[in-house]
């Protein structure tokens, strides 16, 4: 048997929670713990490395311990800090990686190919689509660890649309919900977010973000058109100033486009749904593995090797 430490986030864990304990080990899953007690385990999982939050220091101490450390990726994208300006490097023993686009950037930058897993997420497993009436656009605004004005912006142009529903999908604790039409609310640190996202996507016909993430993501695995407003002011996130030269990422699923043409655009995909159908089918692949069996069997396997 063993005691395995896991760092919640996103509802990434839950199924894999129920796995190990059902394989017979001990399991102790929380979003927060003092640094002294993780002698306690054998094993600790974690969803983040990151030096501003803290998250490498706590593999650091693990390791010096001697436990096995996993990394998961925990979202869209979750491993951009591997990228400039931040050019960190990932220090668990094994990680966990959605799809091979992933697998490739960790490549890129000289991860030894022995460290990862393409393992597939059980965090789609809850998407699916019904019919319905109307048209419903689901806004899904940026989180930041400040007040973003692109968000409001956006709200304020999806107002002037005609002969459509505005659903605004917020996250507990980092939006305002007074600032936004129809909101739903969900918190990634209780159990249910994945469900209301999935429940949000449902009905959907269109999604507008201001970034690509991993809601957008949903979307497209559901071959819901995505459109983006991408005109983005540089700042700083939990102090760090190298944020303003933080560069986003796209993928070719997704409809880029500045304020002034946001609602032409939403009114394009939506009568064109089909345009962008093939990249959405790969980036479903490659970017959230959905083709992938099994996947909190490929984690906790990982996990116990």
């Amino acid at each position: 048997m063993k005691k395995i430490l896991i760092f919640r986030w996103n509802n990434l864990t839950w199924d894999i929670e129920k796995e190990l304990e059902k394989r017979g080990h001990k399991v102790f899953a929380t979003h927060k713990l003092d640094r002294k007690d993780i002698k306690k385990f054998d094993i600790m999982v974690n969803w983040n490395e990151s030096e501003a939050s803290g998250g490498a220091d706590y593999i650091r101490h693990a390791k010096t311990l001697g436990l096995k450390t996993i990394l998961l990726e925990h979202g869209r994208r979750g491993s951009s800090r591997i990228y400039p300006p931040f050019n960190e490097p990932y220090l668990s023993d094994k990680i966990c990686v959605w799809g091979q686009s992933d697998y490739d950037k960790f490549l890129e930058i000289g991860t030894p190919k022995e460290k990862l897993v393409i393992t597939g997420t059980p965090i789609f497993k809850y998407l699916k689509r019904e019919e319905h009436e109307g048209i419903n656009i689901i806004f899904s605004p940026e989180h930041w660890d400040t007040d973003v004005n692109e968000n409001l912006i956006v709200a304020a142009q999806l107002r002037k649309l005609k002969g459509v529903k505005i659903i605004s999908k917020l996250l507990k604790g980092e939006h305002n919900e007074r600032f936004y039409d129809n909101p739903v609310i969900s918190s990634r640190l209780h159990e249910g977010h994945l469900e209301k996202c999935a429940e949000v996507l449902n009905t959907a016909d269109l999604v507008v973000g201001v970034s690509e993430s991993t809601f957008e993501l949903m979307a497209e695995i559901l071959d819901i058109p995505v459109v983006i407003m991408d005109t983005w002011i540089p700042k700083a996130c939990d102090g760090d100033d190298r944020y303003k030269d933080y560069k986003r990422e796209y993928s070719d699923a997704c409809k880029r486009t500045g304020i002034e043409k946001l609602n032409e655009t939403i009114y394009q995909q939506l009568k064109h749904p089909e345009e962008l159908r093939e990249q959405r089918r790969l980036v479903a692949i490659n970017e959230a593995g959905i083709e992938i069996q099994d996947p909190v069997k490929n984690i906790c396997d990982t996990i116990l090797q």
